[in-house]
């Protein structure tokens, strides 16, 4: 990271930085948050230190899961890079124990609702 002063953005460049976020957005299939930091010269957590381009990056990132989803649905995309992607954005695999405590719930609320149906 080059020594010095931090850059200042004003309120007129944080604008224009926005519009190309969009831009990037709108015309890359398959957008990536650090690709558009390269392209517009910064950090990509220079990005996020910004409040007034948060909607953009998050425009950005909805649009970068929707498309590894559907890609990896398809077949159309690797599915393990795809995973690897949307992890890297928060995405998890539910653990087996949680699946199991869905289950066990799932099954309590049928016996309770068709216990109140016999009832009725």
């Amino acid at each position: 990271m080059p020594a010095g002063r931090p850059k200042k953005y004003t309120k007129t460049r944080l604008r224009e930085i926005e519009q190309e976020i969009i831009d990037y957005t709108d015309k890359t299939t398959i957008p990536i948050v650090s690709e558009c930091a390269y392209n517009l010269g910064m950090y990509r957590e220079e990005m996020y230190k910004h409040e007034e381009l948060s909607s953009a990056i998050k425009k950005l990132i909805t649009k970068k899961e929707s498309v590894l989803e559907k890609g990896a649905l398809l077949g159309k995309l690797n599915p393990s890079m795809a995973i690897f992607s949307l992890k890297q954005l928060g995405w998890r695999d539910k653990p087996k124990e949680e699946i199991q405590q869905e289950n066990i719930l799932s099954e309590q609320i049928k016996k309770a609702l068709g216990s109140l149906n016999e009832d009725a």
